[in-house]
């Protein structure tokens, strides 16, 4: 009888250990992908007076200092993009938290689609914004209906409203405590699209100035040496790489990084006067077309839906 208790002992214990024991994980997350979409919890804002710190806009509002910051990026579908550049190039630099809270399809002509004031103060109440990153605009090309009268775009009354809402979203932002930086949109494939972005950033130069805020520009990125649009060129370590999707308005990995490095310099010159330091150039042979257009291929695409406002290629108009 003892030898058979001896002997069940050690079962009973196994399938009891067994028992307790968490289930097997099949698929775990990857590092990388549960970095990007970790939010820091609200907090509240510091006290103390922040010290005088040097600004890419001399008029902008120093950033308070802190052991780490809230960098909540804001925009349309060219903001996704530049959300997960910025992540990339501020990896390294625990200080930041960069947070995506951009959505395809939306801006600031249509708000009875999308209300980017209640979206604000919906994110505030759960995360504290230290940083704030604008890109906004790409979406906007359409009238704007207001009090049942419809106003075309650029006309009078579109601009009137249009400038109202960029201040009323700027106010709600400010009034988080947020460093807002609102990135000048780039040089664009099509004339015609790019003279209406071009019109656009008139507008949120304008405005930034006359609400104090940050006005990073994007000039001399991904373009040619006449300054207008180029698919190739040199990424932020220096080797030739496609930087623009094929619809010529987003961009591949590399180009995004490129727009992130901007901002993030930027923003450093507030902080600590710094910029991001870029690795050595590797020395190695650029990508044909071909190998550039395949890796290109599955960026910005995946929210895009036929006859929607963020199908640019379905837009034949901005040829």
């Amino acid at each position: 009888m003892a030898l058979l208790l001896g002997l069940a002992l050690p079962l009973v214990l196994f399938f009891w250990a067994v028992a307790q024991a968490q289930p097997m994980q099949l698929a775990p997350r990857g590092v990388e992908n549960a970095a990007l979409v970790q939010e820091a919890p609200a907090a509240s804002a510091s006290l103390e007076a922040p010290p005088a710190v040097a600004s890419v806009a001399p008029a902008a509002a120093p950033v308070v200092r802190r052991d780490r910051y809230n960098v909540v990026v804001l925009g349309d579908s060219l903001g996704d993009g530049t959300w997960a550049g910025l992540y990339h190039v501020l990896r390294q630099d625990k200080r930041f938290n960069v947070i995506k809270k951009s959505r395809v399809a939306t801006g600031f002509s249509r708000q009875d689609y999308f209300d980017w004031n209640a979206e604000v103060r919906s994110i505030a109440a759960e995360t504290r914004i230290d940083i704030a990153v604008v890109v906004m605009g790409t979406n906007d090309r359409q009238p704007i209906v207001e009090e049942g009268k419809r106003h075309a775009l650029f006309e009078p009354g579109w601009r009137d409203i249009y400038e109202r809402r960029v201040d009323d979203f700027t106010a709600t932002l400010k009034a988080t405590g947020a460093q807002i930086y609102w990135m000048e949109l780039p040089v664009m494939k099509s004339p015609r699209f790019g003279a209406d972005m071009a019109q656009f950033n008139a507008i949120f130069e304008a405005r930034a100035a006359a609400n104090n805020v940050t006005f990073v520009r994007t000039e001399g990125l991904a373009t040619g040496a006449d300054g207008g649009y180029t698919a190739y060129g040199p990424d932020r370590f220096g080797r030739t790489k496609l930087l623009r999707a094929e619809d010529g308005i987003h961009f591949t990995m590399p180009g995004y990084e490129l727009l992130g490095e901007r901002i993030a310099n930027a923003m450093l010159a507030d902080l600590d006067g710094g910029r991001i330091a870029a690795a050595p150039v590797l020395l190695t042979a650029p990508e044909t077309p071909q190998e550039a257009a395949g890796k290109a291929a599955g960026y910005d695409m995946a929210d895009r839906r036929p006859g929607r406002s963020d199908d640019w290629l379905w837009l034949g108009a901005t040829n």
